[in-house]
Protein backbone atom coordinates (compact mmCIF):
# COMPACT_ATOMS: atom_id res chain seq x y z
CA UNK A 1 0.00 0.00 0.00
CA UNK A 2 1.63 3.56 -0.45
CA UNK A 3 2.66 6.04 2.36
CA UNK A 4 -0.30 7.79 3.95
CA UNK A 5 1.81 11.55 4.68
CA UNK A 6 1.05 13.28 7.95
CA UNK A 7 -0.60 16.26 7.09
CA UNK A 8 -0.66 17.97 10.33
CA UNK A 9 1.15 21.35 11.23
CA UNK A 10 4.65 20.68 12.61
CA UNK A 11 4.72 17.18 11.15
CA UNK A 12 4.73 17.42 7.46
CA UNK A 13 7.62 14.57 7.51
CA UNK A 14 5.56 11.52 9.24
CA UNK A 15 4.64 8.69 7.19
CA UNK A 16 2.78 5.31 7.79
CA UNK A 17 2.57 2.61 5.33
CA UNK A 18 0.03 -0.28 6.49
CA UNK A 19 0.08 -3.95 5.13
CA UNK A 20 -1.51 -5.37 1.87
CA UNK A 21 -3.22 -8.14 3.30
CA UNK A 22 -5.45 -9.47 6.01
CA UNK A 23 -7.65 -6.52 7.05
CA UNK A 24 -10.11 -8.43 9.04
CA UNK A 25 -13.99 -7.04 10.04
CA UNK A 26 -13.02 -7.99 13.49
CA UNK A 27 -10.28 -5.90 13.62
CA UNK A 28 -12.53 -2.87 11.95
CA UNK A 29 -14.78 -3.86 14.71
CA UNK A 30 -12.17 -4.07 17.36
CA UNK A 31 -11.29 -0.56 17.11
CA UNK A 32 -14.95 0.58 16.90
CA UNK A 33 -15.53 -0.89 20.16
CA UNK A 34 -12.23 -0.12 21.87
CA UNK A 35 -12.89 1.70 25.05
CA UNK A 36 -9.47 3.35 25.23
CA UNK A 37 -6.43 4.26 23.18
CA UNK A 38 -4.36 1.40 24.09
CA UNK A 39 -6.76 -1.25 22.81
CA UNK A 40 -6.74 0.20 19.25
CA UNK A 41 -3.50 1.79 18.47
CA UNK A 42 -3.12 -2.48 19.88
CA UNK A 43 -5.07 -3.29 17.26
CA UNK A 44 -3.56 -0.99 14.32
CA UNK A 45 0.12 -1.67 15.01
CA UNK A 46 0.08 -4.93 13.74
CA UNK A 47 -0.91 -3.64 10.06
CA UNK A 48 2.41 -1.17 10.18
CA UNK A 49 5.00 -2.15 7.51
CA UNK A 50 7.08 0.92 8.41
CA UNK A 51 6.43 4.62 9.34
CA UNK A 52 8.35 7.88 9.97
CA UNK A 53 7.61 9.26 13.60
CA UNK A 54 8.98 10.85 15.94
CA UNK A 55 8.39 11.01 19.74
CA UNK A 56 8.11 14.07 21.99
CA UNK A 57 12.30 14.98 21.90
CA UNK A 58 12.31 14.26 17.80
CA UNK A 59 13.60 10.90 18.84
CA UNK A 60 12.50 8.03 15.72
CA UNK A 61 9.83 5.53 18.04
CA UNK A 62 9.07 1.65 17.37
CA UNK A 63 5.71 0.69 16.48
CA UNK A 64 5.08 -0.48 20.12
CA UNK A 65 2.59 0.43 22.39
CA UNK A 66 5.01 1.75 25.17
CA UNK A 67 6.61 3.94 22.76
CA UNK A 68 3.33 5.22 21.46
CA UNK A 69 3.73 6.86 25.15
CA UNK A 70 5.56 9.47 24.18
CA UNK A 71 4.41 10.39 20.46
CA UNK A 72 2.09 14.22 20.62
CA UNK A 73 -1.88 12.88 20.84
CA UNK A 74 -2.60 14.48 17.58
CA UNK A 75 -0.04 12.22 15.45
CA UNK A 76 -1.43 9.32 17.64
CA UNK A 77 -5.30 10.58 16.05
CA UNK A 78 -4.21 10.68 13.14
CA UNK A 79 -2.77 6.97 12.64
CA UNK A 80 -6.39 6.63 13.78
CA UNK A 81 -7.52 8.49 10.86
CA UNK A 82 -4.48 7.19 8.19
CA UNK A 83 -6.09 3.13 9.52
CA UNK A 84 -9.29 3.90 8.14
CA UNK A 85 -8.34 5.92 4.94
CA UNK A 86 -5.82 2.96 4.17
CA UNK A 87 -8.63 0.38 4.60
CA UNK A 88 -10.98 2.42 2.53
CA UNK A 89 -8.38 2.60 0.20
CA UNK A 90 -7.57 -1.12 -0.07
CA UNK A 91 -11.69 -1.62 -0.51
CA UNK A 92 -11.86 -0.32 -3.65
CA UNK A 93 -8.90 -1.95 -5.06
CA UNK A 94 -9.70 -4.83 -7.46
CA UNK A 95 -9.28 -8.02 -5.58
CA UNK A 96 -7.57 -10.91 -7.12
CA UNK A 97 -9.97 -14.23 -7.74
CA UNK A 98 -9.92 -17.11 -5.17
CA UNK A 99 -8.39 -20.04 -6.37
CA UNK A 100 -9.73 -23.20 -5.03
Amino acid sequence: MPKIACDLPGHSGFWVEFRQDKWTFGDRRAVLEATSDAEWVGVILPYVVSWNLEDVDGAPVEPTLSAMDRVEDDVVAWLLQAWFKARAERSALPKAPLIR
